[in-house]
């Protein structure tokens, strides 16, 4: 009677309307047996909130982790679970006879807050506390952004502090290695800082109706990377390693290494699709960010071994056995660039999307330099680049076939990614090849690589006025321009170099580098597979002072952009540059952020 009289707009118990009772029990007393309790106090007690709690005070806020799996430290079930805000154990439920009731009146901790709801309960009373003083405490679990605060994020160079009072950079900070799962934190960081990327999935209301698992998992890491009110300067992608175990069928497990490559394309698929999209370009926030276009020419004949063994099977069989044709005199010594003497040979044209790109790098020398240590090359990007120049012929031997690839970039997305083939495997041992392949750091231009009408390569202005006219009205077609008012062929080259050439950008900014070290003393003998015995890290740059980081696990150190270039670079994440109008619009962002802070 006293709770009824203290709630607003109180009036005399009979004078309520008695709550009905379902089965289905309010959210927070699953753990309860279910108990027909139709008397309107209890319906108020259930009901009642209060804005003073006497044990506010006991809150321990040095002892709270949200990072882990969020599941009963005793039924171990994940429903309906509850931490205590005292000693930081999680807990199911809060009705009488649940694992929470009975640890508030065993151990005397009152406080504790429903880690999906994120509301704040006192037991055994039951009641729910409504304070300000612990919005602190709801940040940590769930952050939140709003719209401006997201588009400052590249902007800001503020350090934030842990309740240590340990300095960290929002988006730069260390996080848990759960035994080998450093493959793991490399591509989530590299990932945390592709603009689009991060924008979408800072805000949970795109992808609330998500039925994947995973891309929650993905979701709240990525906002407690980025957030500023962490208890702690690190994070734990405990839950979405447990998310990638199952979502994988235990493809990527903890304990055992992976590659990067192979993780970063088994997720950036799973997130497609997780989020509905289809094989329609665009379809998701992954493919407008990392999806592009190549057309792969694929060159093929049958092996001299398999062509021998078909005309034995003709002779056996009584059938009259074809000439033999002979082999081009030239075949073997054909310029790789050139298509003579491949008339026998079967052609196929087809264009492909990808969202990452492979470059092979050459082998080590083998022998040893003049001390008696091995040599490793350096080599740089546009040497490997040259497989995508749509001249040069890529070699794969299949089984009974002979074929030759090449492939030539069609269109380039707004964030490339490079994987450098390093390891390669055989029958007996998985080898690593230790060549650096320098690469730069700003201004990686790929206009020679793009394909452009008929050529490969961007038109000069001499090469525009060459063209004829009809050629220059389908490259305007092509990219959606109309020739309308075009008088004169002059006018029809000064629209193509406006709107078409000028509005392609193909220079690119480095934005994440992973690199795979191998520790001082493996051997090639060594008995160990390179990918085990080696870890990950990564380089970040830091937008808005240019100052790039090393993140290793738990450790964020400052670093040179000189080193960047010249690491064992496994993995480059490439920026397309802003055009001339999208730079204006950023810089005025900029300054209305610093008008801001």
């Amino acid at each position: 009677r006293a709770r009824e009289e203290e709630e607003p707009g109180g009036g005399a118990a009979e004078e309520r309307k008695p709550a009905p009772v379902h089965v289905k029990q309010e959210p927070g007393l699953e753990g309860a047996s279910p108990v027909k309790d139709e008397s309107p106090l209890a319906a108020a007690a259930a009901l009642e909130t209060r804005t003073k709690c006497p044990y506010l005070d006991t809150i321990n806020r040095h002892v709270l982790d949200f990072d882990f799996e969020r599941v009963c430290s005793v039924s171990l079930t994940n429903l309906n679970v509850y931490a205590c805000l005292v000693c930081g154990k999680f807990f199911q439920g809060r009705g009488r006879n649940t694992h929470a009731y009975t640890h508030s009146v065993q151990m005397g901790h009152h406080v504790f807050i429903n880690l999906h709801t994120c509301k704040i309960f006192c037991l055994p009373d039951n009641y729910e506390v409504v304070d300000s003083s612990l919005d602190d405490v709801v940040r940590a679990l769930r952050p939140r952004y709003t719209k401006m605060e997201i588009g400052h994020l590249n902007y800001n160079s503020t350090l934030a502090r842990d309740i240590f009072g340990v300095a960290y950079l929002p988006g730069f900070i260390g996080m848990n290695n759960l035994k080998k799962s450093d493959y793991v934190n490399v591509v989530v960081h590299a990932l945390a800082h592709v603009t689009p990327l991060r924008n979408f999935f800072l805000k949970p209301e795109n992808y609330q109706h998500a039925k994947s698992a995973l891309v929650h998992r993905f979701g709240e890491l990525m906002r407690k990377i980025w957030s500023k009110h962490n208890y702690k300067s690190c994070v734990s992608p405990h839950e979405l390693v447990q998310e990638v175990t199952v979502a994988s069928k235990r493809r990527f497990v903890i304990g055992q290494q992976a590659e990067v490559v192979e993780f970063l394309s088994w997720l950036l698929n799973t997130l497609h699709r997780g989020l509905g999209g289809t094989k329609k370009p665009g379809s998701s926030v992954i493919h407008e960010a990392f999806q592009g276009k190549v057309q792969v020419t694929t060159r093929q004949r049958k092996t001299a071994a398999v062509r021998q063994k078909e005309e034995e099977l003709k002779r056996e069989r009584g059938e009259a056995a074809a000439a033999e044709e002979p082999e081009p005199e030239d075949q073997e010594a054909m310029d790789e660039d050139g298509e003579e003497g491949m008339t026998n040979w079967s052609k196929d044209m087809t264009n492909m999307p990808f969202l990452f790109l492979s470059l092979e790098i050459p082998a080590t020398p083998l022998f040893k330099d003049s001390q008696g240590g091995n040599i490793i090359p350096q080599v740089p990007l546009f040497d490997v680049l040259e497989k995508y120049n749509g001249k040069k012929y890529t070699d794969i031997l299949r089984a009974g076939y002979q074929q030759r690839k090449r492939y030539t970039l069609l269109q380039l997305p707004q964030y490339i990614v490079f994987h450098l083939s390093r390891f390669t495997k055989n029958n007996f041992y998985m080898e690593k090849n230790p060549t650096i392949v320098t690469f730069p750091v700003k201004n990686l231009e790929l206009k020679d690589y793009l394909k452009f009408g008929d050529q490969t390569g961007l038109p000069s202005d001499e090469e525009l006025q060459q063209m004829s006219i009809p050629d220059l009205k389908e490259i305007l077609e092509v990219h959606g321009v109309s020739s309308q008012k075009c008088v004169e062929k002059r006018d029809l080259v000064d629209l193509v170099r406006a709107e078409v050439i000028e509005t392609i950008v193909t220079k690119y900014d480095l934005l994440a580098n992973i690199c795979h070290d191998s520790p001082p003393g493996q051997k090639k003998e060594s008995r160990m597979s390179p990918l085990d015995a080696g870890s990950y890290r990564v380089h970040l740059q830091n937008k808005a002072t240019e100052q790039w980081y090393e993140i290793q696990d738990l450790h964020v150190q400052e670093t040179m952009p000189q080193l960047v270039g010249l690491s064992e670079s496994y993995m480059l994440i490439y920026e397309r540059q802003k055009s001339s109008k999208e730079a204006a619009a950023e810089s005025a962002e900029a300054l209305s952020s610093e008008l801001h802070s």
